[in-house]
């Protein structure tokens, strides 16, 4: 038989072991509650220069891809940067307010944003006069009433915020190669959605000059080809003019071969030579005309002539599909 001493001490073993074990589980606790209480997750959203770096936790793949999608749909002119840090346990609400907040910046202009479980904080340059604030202020709807925020927006004068957005736009469009028949000047079907994307842009900028040059290679006669390739810019013209971009903004140039960016020696080099270039820009009275005979019409100028004319438009903007541009005044 077993001394007594030896019964009682066994007896109060088991009891420690059984005590033990709720709370172990209580030390595992894992519910949602428990691991934001214990982990505050963040998410962040910053604009400098022509960069848009959107950083934070992340409970799935499909919520990053989500977060992707909706940042290059909203900022399509700037060079997204993602860095984001898997947490499977978020609060419910997390998934839709990011996204919901990426959709909100894009109407604003240098925003930065930061996210936490308790608090949203956003400063941004915003345009009272196109009601660019309002998503930032729906976002009350998408957050618990336990998440405070903090919005530090600067009013713009007007037109600012949609400039500088058009502006940022600029930096960044590349419109891709505008294609035409050997030796001539009609344009092949390529170009047409190459052109679709140029009338996109110079909409929703209405203030903004368009400039369009023709380039050549070397071959055959410096004169012809600088004919050539205003005919070019010329037909480009016109065909923006006929989707509705007033002909005083546009200017079409000739520059024949006089700026290569290859090699005319090698047939390649001669095929990246022989190109079209669009550009914008904002002229210094971009706010309105103070003289009606600025309105001069289209110019088309060769070589060596660099006047330039345009005209204003204080329409409202149809966005079509530029995405994150404000409308202008």
């Amino acid at each position: 038989m077993y001394a007594p001493r030896t019964i009682a001490l066994t007896v109060t073993l088991l009891a420690g072991i059984l005590l033990s074990v709720p709370l172990q589980e209580a030390r595992r606790d894992t519910s949602p509650a428990a691991a934001t209480a214990d982990f505050s997750p963040h998410f962040s959203i910053a604009v400098r220069r022509n960069r848009i770096t959107v950083a934070g936790d992340s409970p799935s793949l499909e919520h990053e891809a989500r977060i992707r999608e909706a940042t290059v749909r909203a900022f399509p002119g700037l060079e997204p940067r993602f860095e984001f840090r898997p947490l499977g346990l978020v609060p419910n609400w997390w998934e839709q307010a990011t996204s919901e907040l990426v959709a909100a910046l894009a109407r604003t202009v240098s925003p930065s944003a930061r996210l936490s479980a308790d608090t949203l904080r956003v400063t941004a340059l915003v345009d009272a006069e196109t009601a660019s604030a309002a998503p930032l202020h729906a976002l009350r709807n998408s957050l618990p009433e336990t998440v405070e925020m903090h919005l530090a927006l600067v009013p713009a004068g007007a037109g600012v915020a949609a400039r500088a957005s058009c502006e940022r736009h600029f930096a960044n469009f590349e419109h891709g190669a505008v294609n035409f028949e050997e030796s001539g000047t009609a344009m092949r079907s390529s170009a047409i959605p190459v052109l679709d994307r140029v009338v996109a842009l110079a909409d929703a900028c209405r203030d903004a000059l368009v400039s369009i040059t023709g380039h050549t290679d070397s071959s055959g006669n410096e004169e012809q080809n600088r004919q050539l390739s205003l005919a070019r810019a010329r037909a480009v013209a016109a065909h923006l003019e006929s989707r509705g971009i007033a002909s005083e903004r546009i200017l079409a140039h000739g520059a024949g071969s006089s700026e290569p960016i290859a090699d005319n020696e090698t047939r390649y080099g001669r095929s990246l030579n022989r190109r079209i270039v669009i550009g914008f820009s904002y002229p210094p009275w971009s706010t309105g005309w103070s003289n009606p005979q600025q309105r001069s019409g289209a110019r088309y100028v060769s070589s060596g002539d660099t006047s330039r004319t345009s005209s204003t438009s204080n329409s409202s903007v149809a966005l079509g599909g530029t995405g994150g541009l404000p409308r202008s005044p």
